[in-house]
């Protein structure tokens, strides 16, 4: 007997012919006839088109079409950014309205869920001239899709905040979610472009869906010198099932032109996994995809090591976005030849990227692969501090930020327990910092009225 209906949805600059393999695999190995298999396209290289018109139009389509909208009715794959596009339609549709999303099984090929290395070059002159002619508007790559797309984007932070850590869309009985992805960068001309830790165009990190947040609270003080304080952190609700896949890159992982059954079986079983067997699966994707990572772990090439995708979004008490902003990582600040300064930025910090349209927001790529190996050949504590503009100290600012001095607000000390915990391979830390602002007096001045 048929199961559910099947709705294949693919990412950015690409259409639905590459998962017509797939398709008709999948229709052959799980019983569906070929009407219960739906392929989804829609326009992703227009500059005006966000995700919230996507998945707006989704909604209008999957009405039109009579597809199924009771909960545990329809099972749906994603590639890359189709990620955003199902999560998005899940939350505004369905989790803001309180109801369930008809999603019983939903496959993630390489999602985009926290961001992807590529978009913000997909938004430069060399995304225009080769991602642009494939648009129907001349030179356009899609502009709104790729600024949600980009590393620390505040959208995929905002979106996180609602369907990771707010609802509980994610769970054994209600969407189970399963992420395949890929390490293996591009071969040829394409992977000029490859960072390390990533399948050629997602990040590994950034494809699991599992996340967590922290809070860094620094506490206003009178007496010129703030308190900075770690607050537990809170891991996102539910979970999904994250398999590692090895040698797969962000295309080959839809099975456009090959079908190894390395790939075809995961996917099945994602398919088809029940409530009752969901929690088993987690733990049979979670050992292989240790085993994966043990594979590379001992290799001195960081191209496959295990990252953490760890954002930092700073904003002062007022709740306005800080841009000017500096995050350290050290050992002993007065030491003159810090070996952790040297080693963490060195070895252990991988890519930053500082979001385009504001600043405020951050990824660190963190080497957790390296961090494990080098926490035992270091006595000193892990150190995090953060400095930034404007320096309340200097005589001619009125307003600004008491971070410059060595002991104006600390830092945040982690031993190797702690420091393991904060940074965990391959998934995405969103981590919140909150900096008094501070106005001297000539900002604002009250005197009396003399009398006459």
């Amino acid at each position: 007997m048929a199961g559910n209906p099947i709705v294949v949805i693919h990412g950015w600059s690409d259409n639905s012919e590459s998962f017509i393999k797939l398709s008709e695999k999948l229709e052959r190995e799980t019983g569906q006839t070929a009407e219960q298999v739906w392929l989804g396209d829609y326009v992703s290289l227009d500059d005006d088109v966000r995700l919230s018109d996507i998945a707006t139009a989704l909604e209008v389509a999957w009405i039109e079409k009579g597809l199924p909208a009771t909960k545990n009715s329809v099972d749906v794959i994603v590639h890359s950014t189709g990620a955003l596009v199902i999560r998005m339609w899940m939350d505004v549709f369905y989790a803001a309205k309180g109801k369930r999303p008809p999603v019983e099984n939903l496959v993630m090929l390489a999602p985009a869920n926290f961001g992807s290395p590529l978009a913000h070059k997909g938004r430069s002159l060399i995304g225009r001239v080769f991602k642009g002619a494939k648009s129907d508007k001349p030179l356009q790559t899609g502009t709104q899709l790729l600024k949600a797309l980009e590393m620390a984007s505040p959208f995929t932070w905002d979106l996180a905040e609602r369907d990771r850590f707010q609802s509980n869309v994610f769970s054994n009985g209600g969407v189970r979610c399963t992420v395949i992805v890929g390490n293996a960068p591009y071969s040829g001309i394409k992977g000029i472009a490859h960072e390390d830790g990533s399948d050629g165009t997602v990040y590994v990190s950034t494809a699991n869906l599992n996340c967590a947040r922290v809070e860094i609270a620094v506490a206003r003080s009178s007496t010129g010198e703030d308190k900075i304080s770690l607050r537990s952190q809170k891991k996102s609700r539910g979970t999904a099932a994250f398999l590692l896949l090895n040698g797969f890159d962000h295309g080959e992982i839809t099975g456009k032109e090959r079908l190894p059954e390395q790939l075809v079986d995961p996917i099945l079983k994602a398919l088809r996994v029940k409530a009752g067997q969901f929690a088993q699966w987690c733990a049979e994707c979670d050992e292989a995809t240790r085993a994966v990572s043990a594979k590379h772990a001992r290799k001195r090439d960081a191209e496959r090591h295990d990252f953490q995708n760890t954002v930092f979004r700073v904003r002062d008490d007022q709740g306005h976005p800080i841009e000017d902003y500096t995050v350290e990582f050290y050992g002993s600040f007065t030491a003159p030849k810090d070996r952790w300064a040297r080693v963490f930025n060195r070895d252990v910090s991988g890519k930053t990227h500082p979001y385009s349209d504001n600043n405020a927001f951050r990824s660190f790529m963190i080497n957790v692969t390296r961090l494990a190996r080098e926490l035992p050949k270091n006595s000193t504590r892990l150190r995090i501090s953060f400095s930034a503009m404007p320096d309340i100290a200097d005589d001619k600012t009125i307003v600004g930020y008491r971070t410059t001095g060595v002991d104006d607000i600390g830092q945040i000390e982690l031993d190797s327990e702690t420091a393991l915990e904060f940074f965990q391979p391959n998934r995405t830390l969103f981590v919140s910092v909150v900096l008094p602002r501070y106005q001297k007096d000539a900002v604002f001045q009250l005197e009396q009225l003399e009398n006459s």
